[in-house]
């Protein structure tokens, strides 16, 4: 869109975001992603928001690092997402299900809930002049897929959850002077979302009573939403760098249809429901503290609160069909870490991080046992040549202990879900990035 070369450089990532699949468990708290940078990746996004390497890609938490760019600058990055997460129901949960279903569900047990899958994301900068510069990133800041066993003993409250986004953000940045740069650009994002659980067959003369086996409700919807992004980058001292980038809420109304398939008949209605998806605030620092090292510091806020709970309605009469309730708290991401630089061509950083869930023992469900979490971390860049890099980037996640989880039942059901969830994931990116350096000024004084 900007240019040419920036429309032909953003076309892999695009495809690689509608082909892949999304984290089998989400990774920056509830269903948000922070997987959208190698470089940040390799030191657990601390001090992202300020810049990292020869790297771009922190324009999705700051868009004023697009003037960091000197001519021009494409990269893509390609995560591998390895997670493992299982639920355990107690032994009431199984007892009251294999009651109703005639013996299904018995182990209690969801297998592997989680789906590995590939994350992608595109960065593009071009510099119009020494103060203006313009970028372009795709990126999938929400996504989700969980997947138990079919027959398990929290088939009523989740048999699969789906949740995809693709996002494109162009942005525009301006260089104040020397010690400060700020951006902002437009988002454009596509939510996709499927639900999906089993129904209860309820005896047709005895109330209370229910018959043996299981139909499958399935809730879907999409909508294309819009936002912005704002940011500011700062540098208040000799080998400082200070960004704070904003990243706003992005609102839907998502239509699609509410299928019931079951052994006594099916019904299809149209739906529609309104949906908001948080806005966050990012702050990033890094100080040069000798020649070869440099500390990182990052904190994130996300406004997950207002996630609370969603009405959906009957799209021809707008009567209530059911909610989609969530109730989350706000959640926080602290980081730490550090590059050092080996060679001329070589960089190795590492962070940790702890993460505050949105997600705690009140709000816990079995499509999403989140909760708070360590991230450990470590990376390296490798100038190829003066226009090519490479970068690479490895996180492991987990959650420490149990968690506990309490969810209703479909209505009707007598008792409650009760159970624990065990999580952890295994992260590895990769990336490349491939630039034009900036051209020689011309001499102010030529000699004859």
């Amino acid at each position: 869109m900007i240019t040419a070369a920036i429309r032909r450089s953003a076309a892999p990532a695009v495809t690689a975001l509608l082909l892949s699949g999304v984290a089998g468990s989400a990774l920056a708290g509830a269903f948000a992603l922070r997987e959208q940078s190698t470089v940040g990746q390799g030191m657990s996004f601390a001090g992202a928001a300020a810049g990292g390497g020869d790297s771009i890609s922190g324009m999705f938490w700051n868009p004023a690092l697009v003037n960091q760019v000197e001519t021009f600058q494409s990269e893509q990055h390609v995560t591998g997402v390895l997670p493992s997460s299982k639920i355990k129901a107690d032994a009431s949960t199984r007892a009251g299900i294999n009651a109703i279903t005639g013996g299904q569900g018995a182990t209690g047990d969801s297998g592997e809930i989680g789906q590995g899958a590939l994350l992608a994301s595109g960065y593009n900068a071009y510099r119009i002049n020494d103060r203006v510069a313009v970028g372009l990133s795709v990126t999938s800041p929400f996504g989700l897929v969980t997947d138990p066993r079919k027959d398990w003993a929290g088939q009523f409250v989740a048999r699969s959850s789906k949740v995809l986004t693709v996002n494109a953000t162009p942005t525009v940045g301006y260089i104040v002077n020397d010690w400060i740069s700020v951006a902002a650009g437009l988002q454009v994002q596509y939510f996709d979302i499927s639900l999906k659980r089993a129904t209860p067959l309820p005896a047709p003369f005895t109330p209370g009573s229910f018959l043996p086996g299981a139909g499958t409700t399935r809730l879907s919807g999409d909508d294309i939403g819009f936002g912005f992004v704002a940011g500011v980058n700062l540098k208040p001292w000799d080998g400082a760098d200070l960004g704070v980038g904003y990243r706003s809420a992005t609102s839907y109304t998502l239509k699609g249809k509410l299928r019931s398939n079951t052994p006594l008949g099916s019904s299809v209605q149209g739906i529609k429901a309104k949906v908001d998806l948080p806005d966050s605030v990012t702050v990033g620092f890094r100080q040069r503290v000798t020649e070869t090292f440099t500390a990182l510091v990052g904190f994130e806020w996300t406004n997950w609160e207002q996630f609370d709970s969603f009405a959906v309605k009957n799209r021809s009469t707008g009567a209530k069909v059911t909610d989609l309730p969530f109730h989350y708290k706000d959640g926080y991401f602290l980081s730490v870490g550090g590059e050092y630089k080996v060679t001329e061509e070589l960089t190795a950083r590492a962070g940790v991080a702890y993460e505050w869930s949105p997600i705690n023992n009140k709000n816990r469900t079995v499509r999403l046992p989140d909760d708070d979490r360590w991230w450990l971390s470590a990376g390296a860049s490798y100038g190829v040549t003066d226009r090519i890099g490479m970068d690479l980037g490895y996180s492991y996640v987990f959650v420490p202990g149990k968690s506990r989880i309490r969810e209703e039942f479909a209505p009707g059901l007598p008792f409650d879900f009760r159970g624990t969830s065990k999580s952890d994931v295994h992260i590895v990116s990769a990336a490349i990035r491939y630039k034009i350096g900036a051209e020689a000024p011309p001499a102010l004084v030529t000699k004859y």
